[in-house]
């Protein structure tokens, strides 16, 4: 493995361990210093914070029907620690580490499994989202990161000096998954 991808997912997991489960309005403090805000998606309800080892998360909701559960996990960049000694070049930079940690997040949750992803278009991304880069994936992920729902969408954010979050839609109907992306995947964005 090259030394990149393994600062990847050392860093995708030293980033996933520090995080902690927040209480509800520890999630709204997270998104303020992310500077972010949430809107509850209608037809959703927020669900208790269950630890998960594979990929720790902050804030989750549950469509009305319960075929839909949606887990929010966010880094503010303030928080990104880079323990990087090589004497050759110089540490990456936490606003240019979005493009390792999104396949990188991907490959965990998916136990090293397939996924297609692709990048919204720049002014798309800003539209929806006031991000600088955006990106969504699908997949199948492993039991251990969701027993009763294995198909995931994943839309990843990142605004330059301020964070990447991550909007992970699970269920058992990729279709059904795209659908309600689009129609609530704006309620979490970067303020103006």
């Amino acid at each position: 493995m090259s030394r990149l991808a393994l600062l990847v997912f050392a860093l995708a997991g030293a980033l996933a361990l520090a995080q902690q489960q927040p209480a509800p309005h520890d999630f709204a403090a997270l998104l303020a210093e992310a500077g972010m805000v949430y809107d509850l998606p209608e037809g959703y309800a927020p669900l208790p914070v269950e630890w998960n080892e594979v990929l720790p998360y902050q804030y989750r909701v549950r469509s009305a029907d319960g075929e839909v559960e949606v887990r929010y996990v966010i880094f503010p960049l303030d928080r990104v620690e880079i323990d990087y000694d090589d004497p050759h070049s110089s540490a990456p930079e936490p606003d240019h580490l979005f493009t390792l940690l999104f396949p990188g997040i991907l490959t965990e949750i998916s136990g090293w499994g397939r996924y297609k992803s692709k990048e919204y278009p720049e002014d798309e991304a800003l539209r929806l989202f006031k991000a600088d880069w955006a990106a969504v994936a699908v997949l199948q992920v492993v039991p251990e990161f969701s027993r009763e729902r294995r198909e995931a969408l994943v839309v990843a954010l990142h605004r330059n000096g301020h964070a990447d979050a991550y909007q992970i839609f699970l269920g058992r109907d990729v279709k059904r998954l795209g659908e309600e992306a689009r129609r609530v995947q704006a309620a979490l964005r970067f303020k103006e």
